[in-house]
């Protein structure tokens, strides 16, 4: 069986199921000052450290969300508002959570939008996204 609907989920590897049903198996709110939630806090601390070490990043940097949608949100907000740029630069055939995120600071942060659009499988040519970046150059390099 060839599964391909790896936007909806992908499947995880056996060593995954395994270490994630332990950790499920574990109670303790991250939050709380009991032992339990310290435990908690812990576990989910080096997970952060581990994952940093294994990115080459800061352990501050990595981020924990509750899916998709919510991390292409904080994505695309964050580097707009850190940039502090008013452009941003999207292809038209982006998820709608990175489209919707972009219309929203657009209609609410007063992003200016550059609409890139693609060829018929879906590819930004880099000719354009040049163009477009050559158009206003405040908003390159990144990063800052």
């Amino acid at each position: 069986m060839a599964y391909l609907d790896h936007a909806a989920t992908t499947p995880m590897l056996p060593v995954a199921v395994a270490a994630m049903t332990e950790a499920l198996s574990t109670l303790g709110n991250a939050s709380s000052l009991h032992t339990s939630g310290r435990r908690a806090r812990r576990a989910v601390e080096e997970a952060r450290e581990d994952l940093a070490d294994a990115l080459g990043a800061r352990p501050s940097e990595i981020i924990f969300t509750a899916g998709g949608t919510e991390s292409d949100n904080l994505a695309v907000k964050g580097v707009y508002w850190a940039r502090e740029k008013r452009r941003v630069l999207s292809s038209t055939v982006e998820h709608h959570a990175v489209l919707d995120t972009v219309q929203w600071l657009e209609g609410h942060s007063g992003a200016e939008v550059g609409w890139l659009e693609t060829d018929r499988l879906g590819r930004v040519h880099p000719e354009a996204l040049a163009e477009a970046i050559k158009a206003d150059p405040t908003a390159w390099p990144w990063p800052p």
